[in-house]
């Protein structure tokens, strides 16, 4: 593994440096640690990052529209970015003249083929998910196929001794071709043959609600918000990661099934994204004061919603409300500091040193 994880090392770097697109010669490349498990699965090839969303938050589909489609089906037939490696035929944003999104074109593509392969050979994951026609026509030029989008999607195709299952762009464009319903059964259809290929269960229904994993992040967090108050969302994410550290020290397991991940200043929680604060907790009130984004419960609801909470143990809760009462007061400094003393964030530091590299948005917990 740990000679896969050098040669990965090695793949980051050379994408770091690759002028091979003259307009995206300037632009961030979204790849490394934050695309995922190197052991995954399953692995999910898009088109590019979006300019909102992975351009931004370098996170492959994360922070835009089809970021949180994404995220939504994944949930709701209970894949999450553990079991997933996820990239993109072209690993920078393509604009056009105005700066919005543009589709690569054919010579982008065929430029970031071998890093493709690469990524393919180096994950190995038994199933491979393409994400609309241009990721499709990409692992083409890796293995030659005859595969169409229309033809293809929702059908297991040996390829290059995989499983390759076509699936549409979780975008809203493609919603257009490919409804939100028929999209989340053909994830259904991905989910079971990724537990066929792992000897899990074939079947489980899908679901139209948060999954188990946003509940509990929800919950978890609308504990903090009654114990402590009104909360700066930067606080919010790293009391959220110190509950955890703290369950999972005292129990060995995690409090929640979040997916945590090591940013610039600190874990941040994935299903935890501003956008979705007031559907994870009911009652959420945001408001900006100077920069910061600052989270708190309505009065009118604050002790109107306990079934929320219920959700969790009694010893969860109780973490939370000793979490909240020792670290919710803190300075944003002092708490960083705190978080970065804690032993998953040492490990992560011990890493990087090791590596000689970045692991920025790479996951800081095991999963559940």
């Amino acid at each position: 593994m740990m000679a896969t994880r050098q040669q990965f090392v090695d793949l980051v770097r050379r994408v770091k440096a690759c002028k091979r697109c003259p307009r995206m010669a300037d632009s961030a490349r979204v790849f490394g640690a934050g695309c995922g498990s190197l052991s995954a699965k399953v692995m999910f090839i898009g088109e590019a990052p979006g300019r909102l969303g992975a351009d931004a938050s370098e996170l492959p589909f994360h922070g835009d529209k089809s970021g949180h489609n994404f995220e939504s089906l994944l949930e709701q037939v209970g894949l999450s970015r553990y079991d997933a490696f996820v990239t993109n035929a072209v690993l920078c944003n393509p604009k056009d003249e105005n700066g919005n999104n543009a589709t690569p074109t054919p010579s982008e593509v065929a430029n970031c083929a071998s890093f493709l392969k690469e990524q393919l050979d180096l994950v190995d994951a038994p199933v491979v998910v393409t994400l609309g026609a241009v990721a499709l026509r990409a692992a083409a030029l890796v293995t030659a196929h005859t595969l169409t989008l229309k033809d293809s999607v929702r059908k297991v195709h040996l390829w290059a001794g995989r499983q390759l299952i076509p699936a549409y762009h979780p975008g809203q464009r493609a919603m257009v071709h490919r409804s939100f319903a028929n999209q989340l059964a053909d994830y259904q259809f991905i989910a079971e043959a990724v537990r066929r290929g792992s000897g899990g269960s074939a079947r489980r229904k899908p679901s139209t609600k948060l999954s188990r994993a946003s509940e509990k992040v929800g919950a978890a967090a609308r504990v903090l918000l009654e114990e402590s108050g009104e909360l700066s969302y930067f606080a919010l994410h790293k009391l959220l990661f110190m509950a955890e550290v703290r369950h999972l020290e005292a129990s060995s397991e995690r409090l929640t099934e979040g997916y945590y991940v090591r940013q610039k200043d600190g874990p941040y929680c994935v299903e935890l994204h501003a956008s979705r604060l007031t559907a994870l907790i009911p009652g959420c009130f945001t408001r900006t004061v100077g920069r910061q984004l600052m989270v708190s419960l309505r009065q009118d609801v604050l002790f109107g919603v306990t079934s929320q909470a219920d959700i969790l143990p009694p010893a969860a809760r109780r973490i939370l409300s000793e979490v909240a009462g020792k670290y919710g007061h803190l300075p944003a400094g002092k708490l960083k500091t705190a978080i970065y003393l804690t032993a998953p964030m040492r490990e992560v530091m011990r890493k990087e040193k090791t590596l000689r590299m970045n692991l920025f948005n790479s996951a800081v917990l095991p999963p559940p």
